[in-house]
């Protein structure tokens, strides 16, 4: 499958900044653990023994001289780019992946509670209100939205909890973060290299907009298979909590197994499969179904009887289509010895879910 330029420049600016998120995310927890590296001195310079000469021999010749690096050719250039945005969607597809629960601070979390929907000439406006538990009372916090196809920024600052954890403007002019406080796309200072931060612009307070005490509300129109994803950061960026919702999920169901779709760029360009209900640490099997193309994927299911791979979908000559991904069986292994093969669990579901990608395909429901 080829990789169209517009789509390499996407995913690398994405997975980049992707990256520098959850850096900034992690960083503060990370900080206060990280053991310090070892240095050490740089070995004195030698001076030439009667073994080193410090000029080249007299007697070196052409044939002495190490050979040209190969020159890659054209096709192994593509090949290559390829690969790398092949490898970026990648890393962008895991912190899409595990978006959620796994990455808040212990102890700490935030739910997505729908409060409203409107149809409007852009599509139909959902309104979530945002509560969190875990958060000190008197802890302000900052809100961080990351939409599909584009960089995650905090939009707020200054948000407080009533006293049933609902996110609310806070009562009290929040005092100014510092650099450090804030999330950028940029990686965080090394521990120890002071506060600044240039390029972070503090985000503006909730009170310049809002009322005190008033519920922090996040609104969207997205397309089916589309994720909302927020996080709640403090200040000082110790202490996160990370939420996702699909307010249209693509999805299918079979006797307790389940498939969904969840965007990772519009127009399908990479999409990620959630499969749920499936035996626990268990290697599956699911075909992959474009036009007259399939081929077969072998993702493994967790403890929780879950698992999450990402699918570059498409084909050769096509540039739109529709890819259905279907459970095909558990990946059997069988050894040379069998007295030795680990049983394998009877799975009866048969789950099917399809999904359009391409240009155009992209409809905010």
């Amino acid at each position: 499958m080829r990789v169209s330029t517009m789509l390499r420049g996407m995913v690398f600016r994405l997975a980049l900044a992707a990256f520098g998120l959850a850096a900034a995310l992690t960083y503060g927890s990370q900080a206060q653990t990280a053991p310090s590296s070892p240095q050490t001195n740089p070995p004195a310079a030698q001076t030439p023994g009667p073994a080193q000469s410090a000029t080249p021999p007299a007697s070196l010749q052409l044939h002495d001289l190490p050979p040209d690096p190969h020159t890659p050719t054209a096709e192994e250039q593509e090949q290559r780019q390829q690969q790398a945005v092949v490898n970026a969607a990648m890393r962008l597809a895991t912190l899409q992946a595990n978006w959620g629960p796994r990455m808040d601070t212990p102890g700490l979390s935030v739910t997505l509670t729908e409060v409203g929907r409107a149809k409007t000439p852009e599509g139909t406006k959902i309104t979530y209100q945002l509560a969190a538990t875990g958060f000190p009372p008197d802890k302000k916090v900052m809100l961080l939205r990351w939409p599909l196809n584009a960089e995650a920024r905090t939009v707020m600052g200054g948000i407080g909890f009533d006293a049933k954890g609902i996110a609310v403007c806070g009562d009290a002019a929040p005092a100014q973060p510092s650099a450090a406080s804030g999330l950028s796309a940029a990686p965080p200072p090394a521990p120890g290299a002071g506060n600044e931060q240039p390029g972070f612009v503090p985000p503006p307070s909730c009170q310049a907009t809002m009322q005190p005490n008033q519920p922090v509300q996040v609104e969207a129109t997205v397309a089916p298979g589309e994720a909302i994803r927020v996080a709640l950061t403090s200040e000082d960026r110790k202490q996160d909590a990370v939420a996702s919702v699909v307010p249209f999920p693509i999805a299918s169901a079979d006797k307790g197994c389940r498939l969904q779709v969840i965007l990772g760029m519009k127009n399908a360009a990479m999409v990620l499969i959630e499969a749920t209900g499936f035996p626990p640490n268990t290697p599956l099997k699911f075909d992959v179904v474009t036009g007259d193309d399939t081929r077969t994927v072998h993702p493994r299911s967790n403890a929780d009887g879950r698992m999450v791979f990402p699918l570059l979908p498409g084909a050769k000559g096509l540039t739109a289509g529709e890819t259905t991904v279907k459970f095909s069986g558990i990946n059997r292994q069988p050894l040379l010895d069998t007295s030795k093969e680990t049983p394998q669990p009877a799975v009866d579901c048969a789950p099917a879910v399809s999904f359009h990608w391409g240009e155009g395909s992209y409809k905010v429901q």
